[in-house]
């Protein structure tokens, strides 16, 4: 089993904004939940149908650009990653948690 990375100074601010980005999608996500409270499902439709197509665009990008820079004749790609730091993997799951539960004591109120 290959051992994991330390975390680098880049690491960290990634780190950083992965639990910011966690945290705004963690009062989105309490926001949908309340608009299903109320029964505003068409409003949560067009939502989650712009953020599928959002998210479909940005991988169709991602491989445009991926395609420009790398080349399609280029030499193949290095085949095994290092593991990336453990914190940096949780760090997104971590900011929907503090997300969701900072929603319920108001931080949607304060940020939003």
């Amino acid at each position: 089993m290959k051992k994991r990375q330390k975390m680098q100074t880049f690491d960290w601010f990634h780190w950083a904004a992965l639990v910011a980005i966690g945290v705004f999608l963690g009062l989105a996500i309490d926001g949908l939940v309340d608009l299903a409270t109320v029964g505003a499902w068409g409003s949560i439709i067009m939502i989650l149908g712009l953020s599928a197509g959002a998210l479909v665009f940005y991988f169709l990008i991602e491989r445009v650009i991926n395609f420009i820079s790398i080349g399609r004749f280029s030499e193949p790609q290095q085949l095994r990653k290092p593991r990336k730091p453990l914190a940096l993997s949780f760090a997104l799951p971590n900011g929907i948690i503090i997300g969701v539960i900072g929603a319920q004591f108001g931080l949607a109120n304060l940020i939003l």
